[in-house]
């Protein structure tokens, strides 16, 4: 949004107060969120992905396409995010804060000591990486598994902590809240990252590896001179 805009008025003083190193309306929960997820996204959903596939014991040729499109959607949803964050180059929670008094808007008000909860990464702040990636992958998994799978994750930023979900799509709005409860990025860039990755994962479940026609996935199917020999060696039994 406009600098002048009152959405961006709300994002500012929005990530201001509960993105705070020192904010008092932060919970426990939510700064554990923050924390959690300034780990890596793209191998947070790596696991969750591994962990349904053996709850529904998938075949080997199954996992090649699964990880295939999860981790071709989460490249492009990188690809795209930096394209976006380079063509924007827009500023970041803790230099908005402490220049408020430059953005012509009287509904923020500049605070020189503001101090975000994580440290703001030095690249641009739109649209925000991990809600891309996450929506990506979300869209992905929910395509190919559906979006009733309890998984649990670990990361190495926190040792000894373990998130539960009853969903991917519940993880991918944690990833998107983690970012403004961390005071690194506003409300928009989450919630437009969140569109681009669901575009993204949309398009490669309709474009990439997709299975041939008329053929199981895994599925051998070979034709000879003296007739036709077919065989399905993991036999999935799972149109695609």
């Amino acid at each position: 949004p406009a600098l002048t805009s009152d959405q961006y008025a709300a994002d500012v003083n929005e990530v201001k107060e509960i993105g705070s190193n020192s904010s008092a309306t932060r919970t426990a929960d939510q700064t554990q969120i923050a924390v959690f997820w300034t780990g890596n996204a793209p191998a947070y959903w790596n696991r969750a992905a591994t962990a349904i596939s053996d709850q529904r014991h998938l075949t080997l040729s199954e996992n090649a396409r699964l990880f295939a499109l999860l981790n071709v959607g989460m490249a492009d949803a990188q690809i795209a995010c930096w394209d976006a964050k380079y063509a924007y180059v827009f500023w970041r929670p803790i230099t908005a804060i402490r220049l408020a008094s430059t953005d012509d808007n009287p509904n923020t008000i500049e605070d020189p000591s503001w101090t975000p909860l994580i440290v703001t990464p030095n690249f641009p702040e739109y649209p925000s990486g991990h809600a891309s990636v996450s929506n990506a992958a979300a869209t992905v998994l929910v395509a190919y598994f559906g979006n009733n799978a309890a998984f649990t994750l670990t990361s190495e930023v926190l040792p000894g902590v373990v998130r539960s979900y009853n969903s991917f799509t519940q993880a991918a709005e944690e990833a998107f809240d983690a970012r403004i409860y961390g005071g690194i990025h506003f409300r928009a860039a989450c919630r437009d990252a969140q569109l681009q990755g669901i575009q993204i994962g949309g398009f490669v479940m309709a474009n990439v590896a997709q299975s041939a026609k008329g053929k199981r996935t895994g599925q051998i199917n070979h034709q000879h001179p003296q007739g036709q020999i077919s065989g399905d060696g993991e036999n999935s039994g799972n149109d695609q």
